[in-house]
């Protein structure tokens, strides 16, 4: 009678140990789970790149509609408007040497004090024939009223009294080279 449960055992033994163990070994395990680590690494870092790629989008997107409605805020009309034509345009050429002496200095300076002549007499002829007095009392209010931070966006700040109070012809207005 003893030999039924040995012979049980016997057999469950060998049985147990012809089917192997059950499952992966732990170096399986260990190994699946470092590569499901390392695909997971790679997403993360992936998503983290793209994260930061659109939040540099919004951020440099957001600065740009930022400086075109500081720009925009800047581009309005005085509250006593010029009478005539000519000496609007004089102001306005003279609105833009003082910006470039308020807002340059150095060789930047020196460079706009040797070119402003003739880059004053186009504006003064661009200004007059577009005959808006509107968009030279604009420009020399933004130019006035323009911040330091400003300095490099003359040509915009120009553009934007044009295109708000001009029509097509005060293109003209605007200077060469800036």
């Amino acid at each position: 009678m003893l030999l039924r449960p040995l012979a049980a055992c016997l057999t469950f033994a060998l049985l147990s140990a012809a089917c192997g163990p059950s499952g992966p070994s732990p170096e399986e395990v260990a190994a699946k789970k470092a590569v499901e680590d390392k695909k997971k690494e790679k997403e993360d870092a992936l998503a983290e790149r793209k994260a930061k790629r659109e939040a540099e989008a919004k951020a440099k997107k957001d600065a740009e509609e930022a400086e075109l409605a500081a720009i925009a805020a800047l581009a309005v009309l005085p509250a006593e408007m010029p009478k005539k034509l000519e000496k609007a345009c004089d102001a306005r050429a003279q609105a833009e040497d003082d910006f470039m002496a308020k807002h340059y200095d150095g060789e930047a300076l020196e460079k706009w004090n040797s070119a402003k002549s003739s880059q004053l007499g186009f504006a003064k002829q661009g200004c007059i024939k577009a005959g808006s007095l509107e968009v030279p009392a604009c420009q020399i209010e933004a130019m006035k009223n323009a911040p330091d931070e400003m300095r490099k966006k003359l040509p915009d700040l120009l553009r934007a009294c044009m295109d708000k109070f001009g029509g097509g012809a005060e293109d003209a207005a605007a200077p060469p080279g800036h």
